[in-house]
């Protein structure tokens, strides 16, 4: 076949598209003698592709590889049955063929009349998912089936052999196999003793389909299909290659007929009077079921035009406006004339189009408020709605939606009454219309509201999953490198040494409990209060930086504690400011070459330019890590200073914000986020927290847990 392009994104011009199908599915689809595609389906693809302006190259192969390359992504459309199991992985237009089910039986047994006339019966069927939910729609309550074959050959050599009574196929499938038998083909079983039933048993519906993700070419694929529908090509091609179902049913008791004439004419050879006495009772017998039939004909067509009728008077004329709009997709389905009047468009303007397209009648916000109000009670009564139609005039509505239940979708039938008139001439009804309207759009306002209450509570919980991930890493790692020295120790025989890594594997694994513990109160912070006790903050501090050198066996830096003053806080909360803090401190400075004197020399010179501060920091030499304290008017500073590579302050406006870093740089990695949860808890404490630094001389980060004195 012709080479296929890649699929094109959705929504964007497709030059070519790529259709697979099934070589051996006449009318519908198949291959000829010269192995060309032919059928019902090669022709509307032709005529679909000259709709939307697109080539569409045919491929035709075995069904099961036809299907696994669909799947795959290497065809753009397909058409099959829209069985549950494939809508969970397809996307379908609606159906615009229906491939008939027949009864192929054994010829010493009576004609099924229908479904149940297959009870009793030993069945062959294909075994497939379409064809299952299919049977179990029309055969309900039967036994299963006795055969079940891979292939319609097998189903009916499975009839032939007498291991099953009757097979029910599609007639594309089984008719072809019948006749090629009649005509002297080789099937490896004689396929002579079976017949075809006269009466179809049902009807499939059959579609395209496009996988998820191509609900644009979807939506051209199906308008293009109602415009053949409405124009009448579509119908067309059906006549052109599929023979109507009552047109095959008449075709097959036709020769019947014909066979049971040839009989009779047979039995006239032999005994003439009871040849005319037969054949006058024939007569008289078809001559009462031609009378019952036309009867019947003439009742259906009655009870039809009626049905038009009351459809006509109920709907189509109906002074009030009325709407039909598919519930999931808000596609406008049908609408009546009132409804066109009412916002003074044509048919062609609202018929087929989505109600998002309406927004010049139809205000978008006020219809999310209404299809709220549907999803909660399941319809709405004397809703207020005020339209703007063509004209620019406003026009004041109740509106009343109710679902229903069509096929395999759900339709919304909206009800609108035109009340501007009765409004105007009624002042004590417009006051209550203007109330309903002005509840309406109050309960719009909230609804926004909720919305983006909802999407600030999602950022949140994004932010606090991310936090989590990132302050659960120096933990995980402590452990995970102290298992592997504890294996090394067990594998080496040295027994003592691997019991002190057993307590400090105990140390790491209850400090990670602490901070899973305290990052929940953390994010239920409003409903429980901190669990404030005195904090041994040197403690806490030289415990934080332990578990850092055990994750970070490769950071070379040196970390000296002063004492410090206890605090009053939650410790475990406490515990993951340190963490952040030493973190960013270890990290910065171990990035620091140790160029010796002329780099310290370099490194005072830029210290003239640092802020004033109190500290007695490190060195800029040696990578190294000072923690220490001090007091002023708002009390007590906890201070953490290193002589790492520093940040422009001029760039730190959003320091404290999630997931902003300052330094892109791969070898400092970080999510952004672990300053932004140490402010978080600092001033969940009552607290402030600072930093002050300088590119190539370092940072001062300073915090307390005081609040500031009035």
């Amino acid at each position: 076949m012709n080479s296929s392009p890649p699929p094109a994104p959705a929504g964007a011009s497709i030059a070519r598209l790529r259709y697979g199908g099934d070589r051996a599915f006449a009318p519908y689809e198949s291959l000829d003698a010269q192995g060309r595609p032919q059928g019902f389906q090669i022709d509307l693809l032709a005529a679909l592709g000259a709709r939307l302006g697109t080539v569409v190259d045919v491929q035709l192969r075995p069904w099961p590889e036809t299907e696994a390359a669909f799947r795959a992504g290497q065809c753009d459309l397909v058409a099959m049955v829209p069985t549950a199991e494939r809508r969970s992985w397809a996307r379908f237009t609606r159906g615009h063929a229906s491939p008939v089910l027949g009864v192929y039986r054994r010829q010493d047994l009576p004609e099924p009349q229908g479904p149940q006339a297959l009870a009793g019966l030993r069945l062959a069927v294909l075994d497939g998912e379409a064809m299952r939910e299919t049977l179990a729609t029309l055969l309900g309550t039967l036994p299963p089936p006795a055969v079940v074959a891979a292939t319609p050959l097998a189903a009916l050599q499975a009839v032939a052999r007498g291991q099953a009574d009757a097979a029910v196929l599609l007639q594309a499938y089984a008719d072809p196999l019948l006749k090629d038998s009649q005509q002297g083909g080789d099937r490896g079983v004689d396929l002579g003793v079976i017949r075809a039933g006269s009466l179809p048993l049902g009807a499939q519906s059959y579609g395209f389909a496009v996988l998820p993700g191509r609900e644009a070419l979807l939506q051209r694929l199906q308008q293009a299909l109602e415009a053949m529908e409405a124009d009448g090509s579509l119908d067309a091609l059906r006549l052109r290659w599929l023979p109507s179902h009552r047109a095959l049913a008449e075709a097959h008791r036709l020769q019947a007929r014909v066979a049971q004439s040839r009989q009779w004419t047979w039995a006239v050879a032999g005994s003439a009077t009871l040849a005319v006495a037969g054949l006058g009772w024939a007569l008289s017998r078809r001559q009462r079921q031609a009378q019952a039939e036309r009867q019947q004909r003439l009742q259906a067509e009655a009870a039809l035009q009626r049905a038009e009728d009351l459809l006509e008077r109920s709907f189509t004329q109906h002074p009030q406006a009325m709407l039909v709009v598919e519930r999931g997709t808000a596609m406008v389905r049908d609408a009546n004339q009132a409804a066109h009047r009412l916002l003074g468009v044509g048919a062609g303007s609202l018929i087929g189009q989505p109600l998002a397209r309406l927004q010049q009648h139809l205000p978008a916000a006020l219809l999310q408020t209404l299809a709220a109000a549907l999803d909660m009670d399941g319809e709405i009564v004397g809703a207020p709605l005020q339209l703007r139609s063509a004209d620019g005039s406003v026009r004041d509505c109740l509106l009343n939606a109710d679902e229903l239940a069509v096929g395999d979708s759900v339709q919304v039938f909206c009800l609108l009454q035109d009340v501007t008139d009765t409004l105007r001439h009624d002042a004590q009804l417009r006051a209550g219309y203007d109330s309903l309207l002005a509840e309406l759009r109050r309960t719009e306002g909230e609804l926004d509201q909720t919305r983006q209450q909802r999407a600030r509570a999602e950022e949140r919980l994004e932010d606090f999953t991310q936090a989590v991930t990132h302050d659960l890493k120096a933990p995980l790692r402590a452990l995970q490198g102290l298992t592997g020295l504890l294996r090394a120790r067990v594998q080496a025989g040295h027994t003592r040494e691997a019991l002190a890594y057993t307590h400090h594997i105990e140390r790491a694994g209850e400090r990670m409990q602490q901070m899973v513990a305290a990052l929940g109160r953390l994010a239920q912070v409003t409903r429980q209060p901190l669990q404030r006790q005195p904090v041994e903050m040197g403690a806490l501090a030289r415990g934080s930086w332990a578990l850092l050198t055990m994750a970070h066996p490769e950071w070379a830096v040196r970390c000296d504690v002063d004492v410090l003053p206890v605090a009053q806080g939650d410790a475990s909360l406490l515990g993951l400011v340190w963490q952040n803090l030493l973190e960013n401190a270890a990290k910065f400075s171990a990035a620091r070459p140790n160029a010796g004197a002329d780099a310290d020399a370099d490194a005072d010179a830029k210290a003239a330019s640092r802020p004033a501060s109190p500290a007695r920091g490190p060195g800029p030499g040696q990578p190294r890590v000072r923690v220490d304290s001090h007091q002023d008017e708002r009390g007590t500073w906890y201070r953490i200073t290193d002589n790492g590579v520093g940040f422009d302050m001029s760039r730190a406006a959003g320091l404290f914000q999630p997931f902003v870093r300052l330094h892109p740089d791969p070898r400092w990695a970080g999510s952004g986020i672990g300053l932004a949860q140490v402010r978080r808890i600092v001033e969940l404490h009552g607290g402030d927290v600072r930093l002050r630094s300088a590119p190539g001389v370092g940072t001062v980060a300073e915090f307390t847990l005081d609040p500031p004195r009035p």
